[in-house]
């Protein structure tokens, strides 16, 4: 088993895009009048919420960002449980001494709100979230690595989408693809990610455990 096994989080961990989707929707009409698509807020996404409503809302402040983090604070109520299987697979992991991150491009505090409210504010360290200016995973894996002195096949990066697969690839470690989310796409990932593809968070734990 891998030494490092990091985490991302929105799809990964939780089903947490409803929570993303209803508070960028509900701040942007807040100051703009307009409702946009889930499709316009994807397209904004590898950068952190800043860097996102710096794009969607043309007069943007602190204020605006405020309004967003009571937003995600709001939608976040009705989550309260990370996906099934999360919980064991991380106590499987401590109890085999593997250090288990949280990187991903959340900004600091809608990171640390999921994390309250899935309880799981003690289950990650070390907790690294997102830029500004765009995806910084590919370096933040090189940063975890170099904090505990490991070679690249030694950590893992569990994560959802193309550009975790990318940054994976760019750092030289293994990406296992999250395939468990309502929204996801086994059989394109699976062309990008193939035999490291999986559709729920046992067949992962199970993955692990056989090696």
């Amino acid at each position: 088993m891998k030494k490092i096994i990091a985490f991302d989080m929105d799809a990964t961990t939780a089903e947490t895009f409803p929570v993303i989707f209803d508070s960028f929707r509900k701040t942007v009409h807040d100051y703009t009048g307009k409702w946009i698509s889930n499709q316009v807020i994807l397209a904004q996404f590898g950068a952190n919420e800043i860097g996102m409503l710096k794009e969607l809302i043309p007069n943007y402040s602190d204020e605006v960002l405020e309004t967003f983090h009571k937003n995600y604070r709001s939608a976040h109520m009705l989550l309260r449980k990370p996906f099934d299987g999360i919980n064991d697979l991380l106590h499987m992991l401590h109890e085999h001494d593997v250090i288990t991150p949280m990187i991903t491009g959340k900004g600091e505090q809608s990171l640390q709100t999921s994390l309250d409210a899935l309880g799981l504010a003690d289950q990650f360290e070390p907790v690294m979230s997102g830029s500004p200016d765009g995806s910084i995973k590919s370096k933040q894996f090189g940063d975890v690595l170099k904090k505990y002195d490991l070679p690249k096949d030694q950590m893992a990066y569990i994560g959802d989408a193309t550009s975790d697969v990318e940054a994976c690839k760019d750092a030289g470690i293994t990406c296992y693809t999250a395939a468990w989310s309502i929204n996801a796409k086994p059989a394109e990932m699976e062309k990008l990610n193939p035999n490291e593809v999986f559709t729920s968070v046992e067949q992962l734990r199970n993955r692990l455990l056989e090696n």
